[in-house]
């Protein structure tokens, strides 16, 4: 299912399928600079109150997924110069929700370089079925069983409870090519999963096998031209290659397809990076599904919800 990645994905959230975490967000200066430019905060060179939005929808299997996140956000490291430019702290409350699970729990993201963040992620997940075939928490006898959606009948789908540990790193560069910037941004993350009381099950969300506490693998590229269209409008046009893994069975599931997005940078005086973007490809590996099309479409946007109070006090 959906995974966000981080406007990432937080880069596109393709975390968004499976993370970021869709986000695509690489915006580090490119240029040399005598002074910060102070954006490390929704592009505000002070400490805020923020939140990131992600909802997608895929198919290839078909799947839904809505990632809110609300944290605060601080400057990290105050050195002038391009490197620091986008550093940040940032934490808070995070949930996805899908209509078969909820994960609520809590973030961190650290940047101790504009090019560089380290992510982490806790929560506890709730499963529950909801009469399709495939949606729901559904048992297997191991790795090898067959989990395409025929397999698995509405009534044999459960309810489950558990939790997943999630944490691992982003490396974002923009390169600038005349009046065009080449981006390219890549998360890495480790997952720890425990769900339900059975040895195997089918792992809606990852879309392959999982033992009943199992780690996952998953790495999230983009390689996206940014062409600017107006001075507040980026339209982002590339491919995206995302593989995620079980460790257990290191059995792989890949997508590789190109991506376009149209960014507006500031609606308002709070929305940042609103983004609305489609995705289109296939799965180059896959235990059930090698071959099939996959596509995407999702909206992902960003809120400084301080700056209403601080454009009353100026």
């Amino acid at each position: 299912m959906l995974r966000l990645i981080s406007i990432v994905v937080a880069c596109v959230a393709l975390s968004l399928w499976t993370q970021p975490a869709y986000s695509a967000e690489p915006d580090v200066a490119s240029e040399s600079k005598t002074s910060s430019t102070g954006k490390n905060c929704l592009g505000q060179p002070r400490p805020t109150l923020t939140m990131h939005q992600v909802l997608g929808i895929k198919w290839g299997p078909w799947g839904l997924e809505h990632q809110l996140r609300i944290g605060g956000c601080a400057p990290l490291v105050r050195k002038e110069g391009v490197l620091f430019d986008y550093s940040f702290i940032e934490a808070g409350f995070q949930a996805h929700t899908s209509p078969i699970y909820v994960m609520p729990g809590a973030y961190v993201d650290i940047a101790p370089l504009s090019i560089l963040q380290f992510h982490l992620q806790f929560a506890p997940v709730f499963y529950w079925p909801i009469g399709l075939n495939g949606a729901g928490y559904y048992e297997l006898d191991g790795y090898e069983d067959n989990y395409h959606e025929s397999q698995l009948p509405p009534e044999d789908g459960e309810p489950a409870l558990g939790w997943y540990l999630r944490t691992g790193a982003t490396v974002q560069l923009a390169i600038p090519m005349g009046p065009v910037r080449l981006l390219i941004t890549d998360t890495l993350v480790a997952e720890l999963w425990q769900l339900g009381e059975q040895p195997f099950y089918f792992h809606n969300r990852n879309d392959v096998p999982a033992a009943r506490r199992e780690w996952f693998l998953d790495n999230m590229t983009l390689l996206m031209a940014e062409i600017p269209l107006h001075p507040n409008l980026d339209l982002r046009t590339g491919l995206n290659y995302q593989l995620t893994m079980n460790l257990g069975a290191k059995q792989m599931s890949n997508v590789l397809g190109g991506v376009a997005m149209f960014r507006f940078k500031k609606l308002g005086r709070a929305l940042r990076d609103f983004t609305p973007l489609v995705r289109i490809g296939g799965r180059t590996h896959h235990p059930v599904r090698q071959g099939d099309f996959s596509f995407l479409v999702a909206l992902i946007f960003s809120a400084d919800l301080l700056a209403h109070k601080r454009d009353d006090s100026q």
